[in-house]
């Protein structure tokens, strides 16, 4: 299995919390499946930032620690509160973004870089490639 893309210390430090026991073994078993959903939106060949990767896991975790049940509203008495997400684990659009290349064909595609023509052909180069046809007939 590989590596989550962050640690509980990583977690603990954006969450301002000290985790110990069940809660810290929940939060590392939360990061190695949010770092699995994110492995399925990144493109063979391509390596994201790892601080691009190590921020959503973080941010996919604490949603599914601060909205475990997936509710959008519940109320307690008079109070009532509305989340804005559906909970769980998962991606949102922005951050499926964020792990892909800047061009899916190419991931450096806005580089400069420079292309030399070389003419490999055993006739070499010609203007008019037409004009071959007067020695084939």
């Amino acid at each position: 299995m590989a590596a989550a893309f962050a640690t509980v210390d990583d977690y603990e430090k954006r969450a301002a919390v000290t985790l110990t026991g069940a809660r810290r073994d929940q939060v590392e078993a939360y990061l190695d499946d949010a770092s699995a959903l994110m492995r399925r939106h990144i493109p063979t060949g391509y390596t994201p930032d790892p601080g691009t990767t190590k921020a959503i896991a973080i941010a996919i975790t604490r949603r599914v620690i601060a909205n475990g049940g997936g509710y959008r509203q519940r109320t307690i008495g008079q109070y009532s509160e509305t989340l804005g997400e559906n909970g769980g684990l998962y991606l949102t659009a922005d951050e499926i973004d964020q792990l892909q290349p800047e061009d899916e064909t190419d991931p450096d595609a806005d580089a400069a870089y420079t292309v030399e023509l070389v003419d490999q052909s055993r006739h070499g180069w010609r203007d008019d490639p037409a004009d071959c046809w007067g020695r084939l007939l």
